[in-house]
């Protein structure tokens, strides 16, 4: 079971629904996944065909295989669920004081044999990201491909180290870009600075600038299967086909 945490320096990169996307493109490549939310956001409910009035997930439910969820869409998830202010405060408390509570609630899925878990994250430096740092075996950061995201990627491999130089069996991180723009000098140059830097962790697939890509998620369905011939939707395949060749490798 190898566990992946999608993370991200900002806001807006799409982290979340690529996170969504590609556990489904695995998903239909007869991989077994599971995809935990842990960001206070809660969107990867509207990813996945949840029911818009269901609450539970992550905060009351805990990770377990009790608080799993079914998506039509061929994988199992847990929510972050729907919380209060005092509910969210007590919970990221508890995270602070025990910062393997995410790891060992992955370890109780062990018996159900998945073969990967993603974790979504919400973007920055907060309790979530070390919650995930310390349970997982591969980081993959999503950027935009603007000089915002390029900025950020000194501090988030800072933070990426920080949180798992004690933890050998810790991979590595890859970079992803997304909302690649067909025509943008700006994109293409950030695009050449980050292979020029980052070229052995650039995951060689971009993800393509797409507007089917919000037009599945006002349909609640992610776009691989609101228009799987889409160029995100073939991005993104070609993305999970990577993907499996590195872990297995």
């Amino acid at each position: 079971m190898k566990t992946i945490a999608f993370i991200s320096g900002k806001g807006g990169a799409g982290k979340t629904t690529l996170a969504a996307n590609i556990a489904v493109a695995l998903a239909q490549r007869k991989k077994h996944v599971a995809l935990i939310d842990l960001d206070p956001q809660n969107a990867q409910r509207l990813h996945l065909g949840m029911d818009p009035g269901e609450i539970a997930g992550l905060v009351r439910e805990g990770i377990s295989p009790a608080s799993l969820f079914d998506s039509p869409f061929g994988i199992k998830f847990i929510p972050f669920g729907r919380v209060s202010g005092n509910e969210l405060e007590d919970f990221e408390a508890e995270l602070k004081k025990n910062p393997r509570w995410v790891s060992d609630g992955i370890h109780s899925l062990a018996p159900a044999g998945f073969d990967v878990v993603i974790l979504d994250t919400p973007p920055g430096p907060t309790p979530y990201l070390e919650q995930a740092l310390m349970a997982a075996d591969r980081a993959m950061v999503v950027v935009l491909a603007d000089a915002a995201s390029y900025a950020t990627l000194p501090k988030i491999e800072s933070l990426v180290e920080e949180f798992t130089a004690h933890r050998p069996e810790f991979e590595d991180i890859n970079i992803l870009i997304n909302q690649m723009p067909i025509n943008s000098k700006l994109g293409h140059q950030v695009r050449s600075a980050l292979y020029a830097n980052y070229s052995k962790k650039l995951v060689p697939v971009a993800v393509y600038k797409d507007v089917r890509v919000a037009q599945a998620l006002a349909f609640e369905r992610p776009v691989l299967q609101y228009k799987p011939g889409c160029k995100a939707s073939l991005n993104i395949q070609s993305v999970t086909d990577w993907l499996i060749d590195s872990l297995e490798d």
